[in-house]
């Protein structure tokens, strides 16, 4: 009777380039293979030592799970044999997938899973995923010994509430909610969690519904904007003119805005690909005194050598990792967002100002001057007219009595 166990790494390529990382169990010539949670690139792999090398992202806690595995699986082995059972395969899997169950804790795989969005480039689920571990440690910080089974119903309830009661709305609930829909599917495939223990066959995502938040500037706060006056914050011009430049530019991104070149400006217009959308937009640059004395700030005001119109990224985009970028620009809008919550105080608006409202006070002012929906969806860059009803603001009383008042 011969058995072994190795850890390999499958030739079979996956959609997004990387190979499963398969335990494979050999009795008597015959192997059947197991799942881990790890997939890997082969240059992360090494093959003489079954396991990940130094060079891959989080490898030492990776390791030491597929150590525990491996294991497991070589204890089951010697069992069968001091207890003289038949050997073989069949009887060596009832005996091991129920141990599978429990190999790893909710929050080690909840980071594995953000930690492949990484490695795949896919930045910005990697940051929600981020966020969401964050908020659960600060809901049960002894989380990261919770077993998927302590993931239940009341649990979720319980996150929801303190969510809740932390500010949290809707929304930003649902999205939390569906990352932690998205690892425990992922872990019941991987066969770390039985079927029978899914929690979300009872907590229901859909009844958390978005409500529609004011986010649109009224054409007099705008006003107040444009009127403003920097003698007493001069800290804040940069973050105000950013802001109307993006509204005066069809409420274009605060990410776009950032990659900006005046190479792209061709006198009076320019040209980019949005990046939510990889949708190629061309705008036309208002005439007007606010836009010169904009761009003619921005020509004098040069803090970092890069050809970029906004003093966002103080070297160029291509020397930046994907989370080095997005921290970046992160890091800028929450600044300028402070700054802006400033001069909205300072104005008495009562709504908060933020890039989101640039891009929303676009398309409300457009509906309210008569543009239909599917004309300012294209000018949006929108590739869905339903996201773009969600930025539209409904109208007044009087601005609907005003317009029906001489329908008959």
């Amino acid at each position: 009777m011969k058995a072994s166990v190795k850890l390999i790494l499958k030739k079979t390529k996956l959609s997004n380039g990387t190979c499963p990382v398969n335990l494979r169990v050999t009795i008597n010539r015959k192997s059947k293979f197991y799942k881990t949670p790890y997939n890997s690139a082969p240059k992360f792999w090494n093959e003489s030592a079954s396991e990940f090398t130094s060079k891959s992202p989080n490898f030492l806690q990776a390791n030491r799970i597929l150590y525990k595995f491996k294991q497991d699986a070589s204890k089951i082995l010697d069992l069968m044999i001091e207890q003289e059972q038949e050997f073989n395969l069949e009887i060596f899997d009832s005996l091991f997938r129920p141990q599978e169950i429990e190999k790893l804790n909710f929050l080690p795989y909840f980071e594995l899973k953000r930690n492949q969005f990484n490695e795949a480039g896919k930045v910005s689920s990697a940051c929600s995923y981020r966020d969401t571990i964050s908020a659960l440690k600060k809901f049960t910080p002894d989380i990261q010994n919770y077993s998927f089974t302590k993931i239940n119903y009341t649990f979720l309830v319980a996150f929801e509430a303190y969510l809740r009661a932390h500010g949290s709305h809707d929304g930003g609930i649902g999205v939390y909610m569906r990352n932690i829909r998205s690892v425990y599917n992922s872990a019941i495939k991987a066969k770390i969690v039985a079927s029978d223990n899914y929690p979300f066959k009872d907590y229901i995502i859909s009844k958390l519904k978005s409500s529609k938040v004011k986010k649109a500037l009224s054409k007099a706060d705008l006003q107040l904007l444009l009127d403003y006056d920097f003698s007493t914050n001069k800290e804040a011009v940069k973050a105000l003119y950013t802001y109307l430049f993006s509204f005066y530019c069809r409420g274009m991104n605060f990410t776009d805005l950032a990659e900006l070149r005046w190479d792209d400006v061709d006198l009076s217009s320019f040209s980019y690909i949005r990046n939510k959308t990889l949708v190629k937009l061309n705008v036309k640059i208002p005439e007007n005194k606010y836009m010169d004395e904009i761009l003619h700030y921005f020509e004098k005001y040069r803090p970092f050598d890069t050809d970029y119109i906004f003093p966002i990224l103080e070297k160029e985009q291509n020397l930046y990792t994907k989370i080095q970028l997005r921290d970046r620009k992160k890091s800028v809008l929450n600044y300028y967002g402070k700054l802006l919550n400033k001069i909205s105080v300072e104005c008495g608006i009562k709504t908060k100002v933020t890039f989101y409202t640039a891009r929303h006070t676009f398309a409300t002012l457009s509906l309210k001057k008569g543009l239909s929906t599917v004309m300012i969806k294209q000018g949006l860059g929108h590739q869905s007219i339903k996201t773009t009803e969600t930025y539209l603001e409904d109208f007044s009383t009087e601005e609907l009595d005003l317009a029906f008042e001489d329908i008959m």
